[in-house]
């Protein structure tokens, strides 16, 4: 009798049971979302479903279809389902030559079987999406819409929710896919995200984070080939991923579509092995994202455990077992990994939700909604407006925003809010009007929008087409009546407003806000609820100042990251660019004074001492309200280029009228540390660091130094460059104590300025020391206690002081 899957102790007993066929079969895809399972061994093939705005019920259209059509028509033999994309394609074929009356009846199937997964009580909710979520630097918000999502997943009889979360950065404006992913910022993404595999984990939902790695563009998506910096990938793209599986405990990765540095994703041991699993520990197991394992036999071997979807052939995996390119030690690795977490979802352990609370999910989502939503302008305090007012409303986005993004986070649901029904509901219909002025009129309000989509980048930064003669007309009818402007931007991504930003009283950006954006939206606009969300990235002012806007989406499936670490806030602050709204920007209906910043006037790294960092904030205004305190960290002097500033700590705070909070953050190694590619690890440099407090990257309201210690990497030593050396205060007094009577500054001189790079060793061998007047076994010693001294300033923390004019040094 065949071992069943009981426990992790049962797992080596199965795979010794299994033949290497069924354990290729388990790791393939069952079907386009049913996972590998095997029925003998009581393995039962888990769903997985996206995603991270709710229940995508087109993606079950095509499961359950697809199921309908085994059902009806017969088994699809996995060796006829030849590319990447398993046999989805051959179904849908099958089921295109049908004729009629087979059709109607797989279609009536797959409605029975869509009714057999779903509660018949059940009413699946819209979450706002990445962006959205990151727009409320709020990690407990972000956990009630992932516990609320994983309880929905579960009744649903989701195994493992795709995209839980999707932490791509926000590199470019004209992503089609930018509002699925938090921030521009990794610190941000790295505070945030977790929380999200938390909340959906909480419920015995398996939390999937995606895309792995660096999935930055839908132009040509499977198969783009990604030139990035090493440094840029540790320091942009891979923190939010590290933070999900460290902080969050997140059980399963999505290898993504493209390439890096000509790897493709799920084909890359680096990635999959080197950094997921040796150095960040990861426990789960990686699934590819669906048709990304575009070799089966390189992706196995690099550490991608399941192949998605199928059915797929598995006849050329065993023909490679046989010539040994492919081993069964490695085969066994990952059905462990896959299994291991099988054990713990809900198809396995029971589902702990089987009704769904539709209205637990709507305080989930009005909660996320009213903190992510963020205004923008508010001239002269237009907003928040009476509840005597009469206000117009211009667009069909004011009578239903786009909710969600298409795609994989496209949410089909009959739970959803609009801003024109909420508003009459508030104050009243007759002082409510759609697209005209009437007599009691106050306040125009019109809704454009930009659309977000996955498969296609945005081709501009524009707002829609159609939206544009709407907010034309909306400007011209609120000047000719003289009424103030208010604009609501129902965006995916950053747009441009020059043209119109002029004309707007007042701005209240939206993005993409999930079911309960339209009351959450009212209850801003009349004051019910005070807006504190804040920019997750930077709003240009046209896309040609975006940092990748030359390189963006490349050519012939090649594109260059150029612009490297300096993403976002990193490039305007480095070029000096002024944004139209700048990072983590947003107003309020209060005012808040920051105050009181004390930081630690030392640390010593290298003893695990962090900077103790607290600041006062006090809401100075007449009503409640929450601000965001942000905490950048700023090195002057540094061996390796870096940002002007970097995010490294962020508290959102609710005050009442006239409290005040001392809020408290501890800052690390890491927040003071870059990625040394030559080293191959994350390196401080001791040295003074500036410890920035604000309300955004451009509204740094304080700050205080603090005096880092630590084993200086970059300090003296023989390799230290000449133009350094003679710079530095401290290397000059031990090159004078070991070398009296010598003049350095002369013998160096030509070195300094026609060679400054010179390494101190070649400056002694071919400069220095020829002038001495001892034998060589004295010269030797004496640079031997150069050395030494040398090392002994960088265990105390000494800093070099960087580079100066050469010239004018030897005058």
């Amino acid at each position: 009798m065949a071992t069943k899957l009981t426990d992790r102790a049962s797992i080596p007993a199965i795979l010794k049971e299994m033949s290497v066929a069924e354990k290729l079969t388990l790791l393939t895809g069952r079907s386009p979302f049913h996972a590998g399972g095997n029925d003998a061994h009581g393995i039962p093939s888990p769903l997985f479903l996206d995603g991270g705005t709710g229940f995508n019920s087109m993606q079950f259209v095509s499961e359950s279809t697809f199921m309908a059509i085994e059902e009806i028509c017969g088994k699809i033999d996995p060796e006829s389902c030849t590319t990447p994309m398993g046999g989805f394609g051959v179904a849908m074929g099958a089921l295109a030559s049908m004729d009629a009356e087979i059709q109607e009846k797989v279609k009536a199937r797959a409605a029975q079987i869509m009714d057999e997964y779903r509660p018949a009580d059940g009413v699946i909710g819209c979450y706002p999406p990445g962006m959205f979520f990151g727009a409320t630097w709020n990690p407990e918000a972000i956990y009630d819409c992932g516990e609320a999502l994983g309880r929905e997943a579960s009744a649903c009889r989701v195994d493992c929710l795709l995209g839980t979360p999707n932490v791509n950065i926000h590199r470019d404006p004209r992503n089609g896919r930018l509002f699925e992913g938090y921030s521009e910022d990794p610190y941000l993404v790295s505070a945030l995200a977790p929380s999200f595999v938390k909340g959906v984990q909480s419920t015995g939902v398996v939390a999937d984070v995606k895309h792995y790695a660096a999935n930055n563009l839908e132009t040509d998506r499977m198969g783009t080939n990604e030139t990035i910096p090493e440094r840029a990938l540790r320091e942009i793209y891979l923190p939010g991923f590290e933070a999900c599986i460290k902080d969050g405990g997140c059980k399963s990765v999505m290898s993504a579509y493209n390439s890096i540095n000509g790897v493709p994703c799920a084909q890359n041991p680096w990635l999959l092995k080197d950094v997921l699993r040796r150095e960040w520990g990861f426990k789960g197991f990686v699934k590819s994202d669906w048709g990304a394992a575009y070799d089966r036999v390189d992706s196995q071997n690099a550490g991608n455990d399941v192949c998605m979807p199928g059915p797929r052939e598995i006849s050329p995996m065993l023909k490679v077992v046989s010539e040994g390119r492919l081993t069964e030690e490695t085969i066994d690795e990952a059905c462990t990994n896959y299994l291991n977490i099988l054990l713990e979802m809900p198809c396995v352990k029971g589902r702990r939700f089987k009704t769904i609370d539709i209205e637990h999910s709507k305080k989930a989502a009005y909660r996320a909604a009213c903190e992510g939503i963020t205004l923008l302008k508010n001239k002269d305090s237009i907003l928040p407006l009476s509840k005597a007012a009469g206000v117009a409303f211009y667009g069909a986005r004011s009578k239903k925003f786009v909710e969600c993004g298409a795609g994989s986070a496209e949410v089909a649901t009959s739970v959803s809010t609009n801003l024109y029904d909420s508003t009459v509901d508030k104050i009243g219909k007759e002082l409510v009007a759609f697209e005209q002025i009437k007599k009691n009129t106050d306040y125009v309000i019109v809704t454009v929008g930009a659309n977000g989509q996955e498969g296609a980048d945005r081709p501009d930064m524009q707002i829609e087409e159609e939206d544009k003669p709407v907010i034309r007309k909306a400007i011209s009818d609120a000047k000719s009546s003289g009424k103030p402007l208010i604009l609501i931007l129902n965006v995916s991504a950053p747009v441009e407003l020059t043209e119109w930003i002029d004309d707007a009283d007042a701005i209240l950006c939206v993005y993409l806000p999930g079911m309960m954006g339209g009351a959450a939206a009212a209850d801003i606009l009349f004051g019910d609820v005070n807006p504190s969300g804040k920019l997750p990235l930077t709003f240009p002012k046209k896309y040609s100042d975006a940092p990748s806007s030359i390189n963006f989406p490349g050519e012939y499936m090649r594109v260059n990251y150029g612009e490297g670490i300096y993403v976002g806030y990193r490039y305007y602050d480095k070029k000096q660019i002024e944004p139209q709204f700048p990072f983590g920007f947003g107003l309020s209906y209060t005012r808040f004074e920051l105050s009181g910043l004390n930081v630690s006037e030392t640390a010593d790294l290298d003893k695990d001492e962090c900077v103790k960092v607290s600041v006062d904030i006090k809401n100075t205004g007449r009503v409640a309200g929450a601000e965001v305190v942000q905490i950048y960290v700023s090195d002057p002097v540094s061996t390796l280029d870096r940002p002007v500033k970097e995010l490294k700590a962020m508290k959102k705070v609710f005050l009442q009228p006239g409290e005040k909070k001392t809020i408290e953050f501890s800052l690390g190694y890491r927040a003071f540390a870059a990625w040394d590619v030559s080293r191959q690890r994350w390196v401080a440099e001791p040295g003074r660091f500036d410890i920035m407090a604000g309300t955004s990257s451009r509204d740094i309201r304080i700050q205080a130094p603090v005096q880092i210690r630590c084993y200086n990497e970059y300090g003296l030593s023989e390799n230290i460059e000449s133009v350094k050396l003679i710079a530095d205060r401290i290397g000059m007094e031990i090159l004078k104590k070991h070398l009296p009577g010598v003049d350095i500054m002369a013998a160096a001189r030509r070195t300094v300025i026609f060679a400054p790079r010179t390494p101190f060793m070649a400056l002694w061998n071919n400069v220095i020391a020829p002038v001495l007047s001892m034998d060589e076994a004295d010269k030797s010693s004496v640079y031997k206690r150069i050395i030494a001294d040398f090392e002994e300033a960088n265990r105390n923390g000494s800093s070099v002081t960087g580079y100066v004019n050469a010239i004018d040094l030897m005058r």
